[in-house]
């Protein structure tokens, strides 16, 4: 007995020396893709800065986002006191890359639900070295922490013992605090319980309590949002998800579902439901390289017979891919947005790693492996899994991340500068463009502190916040060059901004960036290439409508 003891002592010894090195070679990957001295720009501004107002005990919600993540790292904010939002979007950064790391052990106990520890050590490497995964957690974004309480609510929900069952749905709910779509754990997490659990004695008083639970959870959101915004239900795209496109999206009203049927008819919902779906299997199966893409398809087939699993847990993974799936294909119809998917990966993994634990256990037709084969087979496998993700981090094929690109940041920064201080008026709000314009206006101007800025509390998230002597950005709608300029006079619009390689919402100013001379009311106000920029490359023009009205009746 104590002999076995020492051996169950050893084994788990190992398993914990074998999981600190891959954290530690997880953390090296991590490492390589973050810029420290990289400002926020996006939706890591955004986060940082409603951490700071959460900090100073302002709480409030967003209209379009939940404050999970925020509230997070609000704590954390008190540990430095700085007079630069870079040491806090630092800070943000380094904990996000603590998380994504510690959530290999999670995820390792994850697969102890479908395999012994040899396989399961597999896992939590496939998730470990996963190159998209690496390449956001050093990002100050949501995913981190996402990833690791949606994993955290699998485990226990997969759990035999009652009060574990019960943490699952408080984790779930957990889950929606971080992220507004992430409404697809609670649906799933009630479906595998019924999978999982629905025969055991007291499952349905189990399953009371646990939606007891998660409805404790989640309700403060719904309490904030009703004293905040008059409606607990208040959601900025609740009324407009439907729009034909983003930027409608961001400035259309009622565009929801009863409004787009009468619209487009059902057939036009069917069309861009389908859409959605092709959008979000493109960048599903772009996130899916360097390696996932091979083993998955056998990952799926041997799923479906599966031998060494419970043939329960593997559908419970199988529920929650596609309710995840089921519910993206709403945001997917209008953003082609590849972090929404990242929250899929554990249970992509877990598939993959049955196809490797089919293979190394049973061979193929043709081939069996000895014991001793079965372990080099492990080590090359997981070794060919590191160097397909190290040259896809490092990009040195040219084909993945590479390392960050200061020289294009800088520029852009720069950009954001030169607009600010030598320009006044409302700029067209597109990505890239201005990535950095909230960031300069905010830290350049001396009558301003971050720590005391106030994020927009009407319904509005983006009210009209230009005042005589500043460059704000303006959301406008339009599908050609003419309805733009046309829509943008209504809204102040003053000028226009268009990177070398195109506008991700309004394609149609390609022709402007590339034949100026065919727009004679854009006068040209910055073009990098005279600015002497190397990495950076955008012209901005500034709108005469008096022309414009002349030449277009």
């Amino acid at each position: 007995m104590k002999l076995m003891e020492i051996t169950l002592q050893v084994s788990r010894s190992r398993v914990i020396l074998f999981l600190i090195l891959i954290c530690v070679i997880s953390l090296g990957l991590k490492l390589y893709t973050v810029d420290f001295s990289i400002p926020p720009h996006g939706d890591d501004f955004v986060y940082v800065i409603d951490a700071v107002q959460y900090n100073q005990g302002d709480f409030f919600v967003s209209q379009k986002k939940n404050p999970g993540w925020p509230l997070f790292l609000a704590p954390f904010m008190s540990i430095i006191n700085s007079n630069d939002l870079l040491d806090y979007t630092n800070l943000a950064r380094v904990l996000g890359l603590i998380i994504s790391t510690a959530t290999i052990f999670p995820m390792y106990f994850l697969a102890r639900k479908f395999f012994d520890e040899k396989y399961s050590l597999i896992a939590a490497s496939l998730f470990a070295f996963e190159p998209h995964l690496n390449y956001n957690s050093g990002a100050a974004l949501s995913e981190p922490l996402l990833i690791l309480v949606l994993i955290t609510s699998m485990i226990f929900i997969l759990h035999n013992k009652t009060k574990y069952l019960y943490l699952a749905f408080v984790f779930v709910g957990l889950c929606w605090w971080i992220r507004l779509e992430v409404i697809y754990p609670m649906i799933a997490i009630i479906l595998i319980y019924f999978l999982v659990h629905r025969t055991k004695s007291n499952s349905l008083r189990n399953f009371s309590i646990g939606i007891i639970f998660l409805l404790i959870t989640i309700a403060p959101l719904f309490i904030q949002r009703d004293l905040q915004f008059d409606d607990p239900f208040y959601v900025w795209y609740s009324g407009n998800i439907f729009a034909d496109d983003y930027t409608e999206l961001m400035t259309a009203e009622n565009s929801g579902i009863t409004n787009f049927v009468e619209k487009h008819g059902v057939l036009g919902l069917m069309d861009k439901l389908a859409n959605g779906l092709t959008n979000l299997f493109n960048g599903l199966f772009r996130i899916l390289y360097p390696y996932l893409f091979i083993l998955l398809p056998f990952g799926v087939l041997f799923s479906l017979r599966p031998i060494d699993q419970k043939l329960k847990n593997v559908k419970a993974n199988w529920i929650m891919i596609i309710v995840i799936i089921s519910v993206l294909i709403v945001p997917f119809t209008i953003v082609d947005e590849r972090r929404y998917l990242f929250s899929l990966f554990p249970f992509l993994i877990i598939l993959s790693t049955i196809a490797i634990q089919r293979v190394t256990d049973n061979g193929l037709s043709t081939f069996s492996f000895s014991d001793k084969q079965k372990s080099i087979f492990l080590i090359i496998t997981t070794g060919i899994v590191l160097l397909l993700s190290v040259i896809f981090i490092t990009g040195i094929t040219g084909f993945g991340y590479g390392p960050p690109n200061t020289a294009l940041e800088n520029e852009k920064f720069e950009f954001a500068k030169h607009l600010v201080e030598n320009f006044d008026g409302r700029i067209l709000r597109d990505a890239v463009v201005i990535d950095y314009l909230s960031y300069v206006n905010l830290t350049s101007n001396d009558n301003i502190d971050f720590k005391t800025f106030k994020s927009p509390r009407g319904k509005d998230p983006y009210p009209d916040q230009y005042e005589p002597g500043r460059v704000v950005q303006v959301i406008v709608s339009g599908k050609t060059v003419e309805e733009l300029v046309t829509n943008g006079q209504a809204r102040g619009l003053k000028y226009i901004g268009i990177p070398e390689k195109g506008s991700y919402f309004f394609p149609f100013l390609n022709d402007l960036y590339d034949n100026e001379e065919n727009y004679p009311y854009m006068k040209k106000i910055f073009d990098s290439e005279e600015a002497n920029y190397e990495e950076f490359k955008i012209k901005a023009f500034e709108i005469d409508y008096k022309k414009f009205h002349e030449l277009n009746g």
